[in-house]
Parts: C-alpha cells; sequence; structure tokens
C-alpha cells in the first residue's frame, strides 16, 4: 500500500483529476479526453527522459484516455461512450495477454513493485522467478487471471449499457469496474503468496 500511494499521486491521479475537473468545469468530453491524454504522455516523457525507463502505469492509464479520445470521435452518444469503457478494459485486458506472450507476465512486475517489502524480498523473487518454473507459472496464471475476468468485464458491461438508464449505468459502471479489481487484487494477494510458499519448498521447482 505504501508503495503504491505514490504511483497513484504521480501517474495516475493527474489525469484523472485534469479530466473531471475539466467536466465539472462543462468542458466536453472531447477536449477533457484530449487534456487527461496529453498529461500522461508529458508523465511518460518525463519519466522515460529523467530515469531512462517507461512508466507503464502513466502509459496505460494514458492509452484509457486516448482510446476514449479516439472512439469519442466515432458518436456522441451518451450509451456509446460508456461502451467505450468495455473497449478500453478489452485492450488492457490483451495487453495483459501480450505480456504472456512476451514471456514477462505483468503480474510479477506489479508484484515486485508494490509487493515487495524491501530490496532483498525484490532478490528473492527474481532468484525463485529464475529458477523455479512453479514460481513462474504463479504470475503467469494470474496474469492470464487478470486478462480473462477483464474481458468478461468488458462483455458484461455492454448489454447493461444499454438495459439500464444512462443516469444509472453511469454509476454502476465504475462500480463494476472498481469492484472487479478488488477483488482480483483480494485473490492475487492470496494466491501470490500461497505460490511463492509453494515454489519456495519445492525441491525441483516443478
Amino acid at each position: 500500500m505504501k508503495k503504491m500511494l505514490p504511483v497513484l499521486l504521480h501517474d495516475v491521479l493527474p489525469m484523472v483529476a485534469v479530466y473531471y475537473l475539466l467536466r465539472s468545469l462543462h468542458i466536453g468530453e472531447y477536449a477533457a479526453m484530449l487534456a487527461a491524454t496529453c498529461v500522461g504522455a508529458l508523465r511518460v516523457c518525463y519519466v522515460a527522459v529523467r530515469e531512462r525507463r517507461l512508466d507503464g502505469f502513466a502509459a496505460c492509464t494514458g492509452l484509457v484516455f486516448a482510446l476514449g479520445l479516439i472512439l469519442s470521435l466515432v458518436s456522441g452518444d451518451e450509451r456509446f461512450m460508456l461502451a467505450v469503457k468495455s473497449v478500453t478494459t478489452a485492450v488492457l485486458a490483451l495487453v495483459l495477454i501480450g505480456t504472456c506472450l512476451a514471456r514477462r507476465p505483468a503480474a510479477f512486475g506489479i508484484a515486485k513493485r508494490f509487493g515487495a517489502e524491501d530490496e532483498a524480498t525484490v532478490a528473492r523473487w527474481d532468484a525463485l522467478y529464475a529458477a523455479r518454473p512453479a514460481f513462474r507459472r504463479v504470475y503467469l496464471v494470474m496474469t492470464l487471471t487478470w486478462a480473462v475476468v477483464l474481458l468478461a468485464e468488458s462483455a458484461a458491461r455492454i448489454p447493461l449499457v444499454y438495459l439500464l438508464p444512462v443516469d444509472v449505468m453511469a454509476g454502476l459502471s465504475s462500480v463494476l469496474l472498481i469492484g472487479t479489481l478488488a477483488l482480483l487484487g483480494v485473490w492475487s494477494a492470496w494466491y501470490g503468496g500461497r505460490g511463492e510458499r509453494m515454489a519456495s519448498v519445492s525441491p525441483t521447482g516443478s
């Protein structure tokens, strides 16, 4: 949690804050998304220049706004804009699958960034990841599970958008996503801890 707070403050909050601030000032959806996307791009460039690395969280958040920006050009319909959230969630799920195909499952990087207590823990996890197939499999399964659940959540949202009143769905859409992420977080903490214990005691790591 302590590690997550700076990431939320620096990588995610500025884009979200700019978007909702502009919307509260009755700025159009397109302009608000454009501004949020620009803030995300600036953050990614800043980190790349200063720290010589890609800020994945800022890039993913910026991607969500950029996709919404592009799709907002297709239609100004309120229900369509709500359905756009399903597209962005599905794209994030496909990105997760891509990290698995590249043999760099995103769950492992996220676990190290937010779950590791110190550098010694990171080093131990890196050693387990390199030596134990069972440990690598934990994060492969975890990443794929995230992807499948996010795809299911995005598919469930679309019929709800067109069945429920717009005002109801506007709030329910956020609750649905936050609830899904919360459940994934709880399951991931349990599954990751269980996987580490099993891999650590296994003589072969198989």
